[in-house]
């Protein structure tokens, strides 16, 4: 899907790395809004001028970093840019224009002419210093609307940056229907003259904030201005489908194809299964915007000839694979690409930023754009989401994982040797959306540079070796092993506690629990539900006794279980085990939430850094 966005309001995002973890004012940031004055004039047919004047004053040496740079994307044939000024001004009130010769024009990310159309102008601000300010004005139309006689636009505005003077003007005729969805700004008195109706809002944030660790996106609940001429979701849904149904049909290709995959399988279900696992596998995902490409799928029969799409293009290949074998499927709109769980009341196709599968015969959601999900998985990214169904317009949420279905388990065996170094041996199985995760560590993981990937893990020195299976055959459970040494990962004789670092897993138990466990919260935050399991079994060397071991334990919050088991099998062996159990009903918890679980949850990480403690034989015992 195209992602479109309001300038700078988005590097709030970036901002938020030099804040706390609570919100409470920012001490410093990079830059701050002085002026953005934004005029859109709609017309009858849903094109647009929009006309813009912004202006950014830097106050740190990251802020220069951030704003020595602006770039401008619009897709040649739908829109044009121009730059009408664009300047530094210093402070002393010295203008150093940006020489227009200067500008770099290119195509996508790359400035490079390939899958996409969308054209890139850079500008770069000379002489940036702090306490100085960039200044622009643009002039963007909108030639060609995306979807005819239909006009929407949504602006978010971040409470992680000041902004003293903000304004945002809209003209449209009067005969339009026209939904507004304003939060937190002041003004929107319409205004009628001459057969067009006008809006004017003012925002302004004097005193930012910090976001908190987890927050759910600010889109969920800062002050945002949403203006639409769609009815409702359904409304999307619809010219959603006006676009893409004709890119489904079943051609001799397609029906070969699917016939060839579900060979002498009868069960329908099965049938699914196989087809979604080919195409996650063998289709590879491209990003393409080719004019009206942002809303517009390519027909599967391309898509199969040419093995490559985008999420729309994968979408209607498998919809046709699974048409071809009688198997109804529907496109879902969602928005995956950011930690969003609420959708707009202004409805807009830029609302989402991803599509992906429903099959109504098994109510199962599927994306075969992550390529490491499993038949019926769905990625954290996109798990409890809300979403519409393009078939039939209705509004949903796909599923939130649980402890049951989404889960890891580490089963490590250490011997400690007398030199204080450790040789390891780590079985992990891993379900569902965690499994996914697991998966994709480990096909990250560059060949050959597995001690290095070890080293971060458990310690200077650490060496070994992986068996990661293969992360693409999408059966359950994903199975990896990993063999290890770290040297001098204890000292002997002692007296010490056994390390923490001694065992590999694909996780911390304290931020699985926890997080960073702040005092208290404000917003809503990401939570996420699994099951975590590791399984230690520590053997100590000859004379090396354990002189302190914890009870088993087992503390519960609201949604939250954690037991820790120890069993002292012998002399010199400890079996130790750690279960962690997390189900929330949503993927994001609220603050009253996270207040009733907090005391619990401190516990819990005290817990988790209780200490087995050995001693080595004395000199009088060797």
């Amino acid at each position: 899907m195209r992602i479109c966005f309001t300038a700078l309001w988005l590097m709030a995002a970036t901002v938020a790395a030099w804040g706390a973890s609570e919100s409470k004012p920012v001490a410093t940031q990079p830059y701050e809004i002085t002026k953005d004055h934004y005029d859109i004039e709609v017309m009858a047919d849903g094109s647009s001028i929009r006309s813009r004047e912004e202006s950014y004053r830097v106050l740190n040496a990251v802020g220069i970093d951030l704003l020595h740079e602006r770039k401008f994307a619009f897709t040649q044939g739908f829109e044009d840019l121009q730059i009408v000024a664009a300047y530094t001004l210093k402070a002393n009130g010295q203008r150093i224009a940006v020489p227009r010769d200067s500008y770099l024009s290119g195509y996508g990310q790359s400035s490079q002419h390939g899958f996409q159309d969308n054209h890139v102008v850079s500008v770069f601000f000379p002489n940036l210093e702090v306490g100085d300010s960039v200044v622009l004005v643009t002039l963007h139309r909108q030639l060609v609307p995306w979807f005819a006689g239909r006009f929407d636009m949504r602006a978010d505005f971040g409470r992680t940056v000041a902004a003293h003077d903000v304004r945002y003007a809209i003209t449209a005729p009067a005969t339009m229907p026209i939904k507004i969805d304003a939060v937190g700004l002041e003004g929107g008195v319409p205004e009628t003259l001459a057969g067009k109706n006008r809006w004017v809002w003012q925002y302004h944030n004097d005193t930012p904030v910090a976001p908190e660790s987890d927050a759910v996106a600010e889109a969920d609940f800062m002050p945002h201005l949403g203006v639409t001429s769609f009815a409702d979701y359904a409304d999307v849904a619809h010219a959603y489908y006006e676009r893409s149904h004709s890119t489904t049909a079943v051609t001799p290709a397609i029906a070969a194809m699917a016939n060839q995959l579900t060979a002498g399988i009868a069960d329908k279900r099965e049938q699914a299964k196989t087809l979604y696992d080919w195409v996650s596998t063998h289709i590879a995902y491209v990003e393409i915007q080719l004019g009206a490409g942002g809303f517009t799928p390519h027909a599967a029969n391309d898509v199969l000839a040419k093995r490559f799409g985008d999420c729309k293009d994968h979408v209607v290949l498998l919809e046709a694979l699974l048409k071809a074998k009688d198997i109804d499927s529907t496109s879902v709109l969602i928005k995956a690409g950011t930690l969003s769980f609420k959708l707009p009341d202004a409805a807009s196709p830029h609302a989402f930023d991803h599509v992906i599968t429903y099959l109504p015969a098994f109510d199962l959601y599927l994306d075969s754009t992550a390529r490491l999900a499993p038949f019926g998985t769905l990625p954290y990214q996109d798990a409890g989401k809300p979403v519409v169904r393009v078939s039939d317009g209705t509004v949903a949420h796909t599923p939130t994982p649980n402890s049951t279905n989404s889960t890891v388990l580490a089963a490590t065996d250490v011997t400690l040797l007398p030199d204080g170094s450790a040789e390891g041996h780590t079985r992990i199985s891993a379900t569902g959306a965690y499994g996914i995760n697991v998966r994709g560590l480990m096909q990250a993981i560059p060949a050959g540079k597995e001690d290095q990937f070890f080293r971060r893990v458990l310690g200077p020195g650490a060496e070994g070796t992986l068996d990661r299976g293969d992360p693409l055959n999408l059966s359950e459970p994903y199975v990896a092993t990993a063999d290890y040494r770290i040297p001098n990962a204890i000292a002997f004789p002692g007296p010490g506690a056994l390390p923490y670092s001694l065992s590999f897993r694909p996780f911390y138990f304290t931020e699985l629990v926890a997080g960073n466990l702040p005092a208290s919260r404000n917003t809503d935050y990401v939570c996420l539900s699994l099951s975590a399991v590791e399984q230690l079994k520590v053997t100590l060397p000859p004379g090396v006794r354990l002189i302190s071991i914890p009870d088993p334990q087992s503390i519960k919050a609201d949604g939250v279980r954690l037991q820790t088991d120890f069993d002292r099998t012998d002399a010199r062996t400890l079996a130790m085990k750690f279960t962690v159990k997390i189900d929330h009903p949503e993927e994001s918890c609220t603050p009253e939430y996270y207040a009733r679980v907090h005391a619990a949850l401190a516990k819990m990480t005290n817990l988790l850094r209780q200490q087995v403690i050995y001693r080595g034989p004395r000199e009088n015992e060797k």
